[in-house]
């Protein structure tokens, strides 16, 4: 492979690439930068590219908030009301303690998760446990693993039979 040496000098300690063009005002010494100089002279202004993949990342993100808004309204204890008059006190703020089928949940089993699997008492650190490894996962982006092979397999079947 043939070397090349800047036409001005034989010397091969000489920069192969010219200089920048110094700006107005500009001295011999390297120009400092800030972020927004950098921004704008490596990647350029803010155009419609980067307010595309802005929106995209930006949907993404209210799509994990939905999820969060779901675990919150959902995972609520919901109210509950005696049943039978022995072993159930209405002053009482748990049902921890009380007989089963003493006390029934107001709006039914299907109120929220927490009445519809029993998460209550000793069952209790579940519902935590499980909002702690959904946000884990998000953290590590299984969710987005999740989704590509859920809508790949999907895809796959739709060209299958399509």
């Amino acid at each position: 492979m043939a070397t090349t040496t800047p036409p001005e000098t034989g010397d091969i300690r000489s920069p192969l690439l010219s200089q920048a063009t110094k700006l107005a005002g500009e001295s011999d010494r390297q120009r400092k930068l800030c972020i927004d100089d950098m921004l704008n002279q490596y990647c350029g202004e803010f155009g419609p590219w980067q307010l595309r993949h802005f929106v995209l990342t930006s949907l993404a993100w209210a799509l994990e908030a939905f999820h969060t808004m779901v675990m919150i309204v959902a995972d609520r204890e919901p109210a509950w009301r005696c049943v039978g008059r022995t072993g159930c006190d209405e002053a009482a703020r748990t049902v921890c303690g009380f007989e089963p089928g003493s006390w029934e949940w107001t709006g039914g089993r299907a109120s929220s998760t927490v009445a519809e699997w029993g998460l209550v008492c000793g069952e209790k650190y579940r519902v935590g446990l499980v909002q702690a490894l959904f946000f884990g996962g998000c953290m590590i982006g299984i969710d987005r693993v999740i989704n590509c092979i859920v809508f790949g397999a999907l895809i796959g079947v739709g060209f299958f039979f399509g």
